[in-house]
């Protein structure tokens, strides 16, 4: 959490990934836990002092790769994805 390191969170369909997806933003303890509110489909999820992102998920960052990006998809799209939301003063090399 303190770290650099973002987890990517890659769903298998019909693998019970939905609900451990929910889990990560919802049930994990943390210093900083993620910010649900009622209604929304994303959550904020930063680490503590910084806004920046640990989380890259359909539950904290959306579709942002597409519908079911598989890894190929991710590993293309995030480093981009990531280095969009961060400002250059925040980005580190991924």
């Amino acid at each position: 959490m303190k770290g650099d390191d973002v987890i990517v969170f890659l769903h298998i369909q019909k693998t019970g990934g939905t609900t451990f997806g929910r889990h990560l933003v919802q049930n994990v303890r943390l210093e900083v836990p993620c910010d649900c509110r009622p209604g929304q489909k994303k959550c904020t999820c930063y680490r503590p002092n910084r806004r920046e992102t640990w989380l890259f998920s359909r539950f904290s960052t959306g579709w942002s790769c597409g519908l079911h990006a598989d890894w190929t998809e991710l590993t293309n799209c995030v480093p981009g994805v990531l280095d969009r939301r961060d400002s250059a003063a925040l980005r580190t090399p991924r």
